[in-house]
């Protein structure tokens, strides 16, 4: 996370424009299978999946979240990255806090080894602060999705994250 790396830097700066903006509430319809949404910045539509199974263990990496998405690659995209979202209990957008999900920058689809080492390892030398994480790979809100959660929750949760 404090690799200065030109090429990391133009890769993320890439992942953050080219990745679909995160649904401001979860579509149920995902639970069962994969689901097409339009994002109208980009002007196309993207491939979404659940990714809510007990495998992703959101009780540790996104505590508070009871819902999560990742885009799909598809034959035009330009990286490798997939855009993580996650989702409260009334599937609303986790817009901030521990609970939000982050740009990946390698996809699970391409490679689970590789997104373990480049995506969940910087989080686990982060000690799970995850505002240290953010500052580096913000959660995505390019809807313009109410702030979730609330101010006071969130300044919480960052107090919590600080002192842990």
């Amino acid at each position: 996370m404090n690799c200065k790396s030109d090429f990391l830097t133009k890769y993320l700066s890439k992942v953050l424009t080219d990745l679909p903006s995160c649904p401001c509430s979860y579509p149920l319809e995902a639970v069962y299978s994969a689901v097409n949404l339009r994002d109208d910045q980009q002007g196309k539509s993207f491939r979404w999946r659940d990714a809510s199974g007990p495998k992703e263990r959101l009780d540790i990496y996104k505590p508070t979240a009871r819902f999560c998405l990742r885009s799909m690659l598809s034959l035009d995209s330009t990286t490798l990255a997939a855009q993580h979202c996650c989702y409260d209990e009334h599937t609303r957008l986790i817009t901030r806090g521990k609970g939000a999900g982050v740009p990946n920058l390698i996809s699970t689809e391409f490679s689970p080894e590789l997104h373990y080492k480049v995506d969940m390892l910087p989080w686990i030398l982060c000690k799970g602060d995850w505002s240290r994480y953010h500052a580096v790979r913000p959660p995505n809100n390019g809807r313009q999705c109410a702030d979730n959660p609330a101010e006071e929750e969130y300044l919480s949760q960052l107090q919590e994250a600080k002192e842990y």
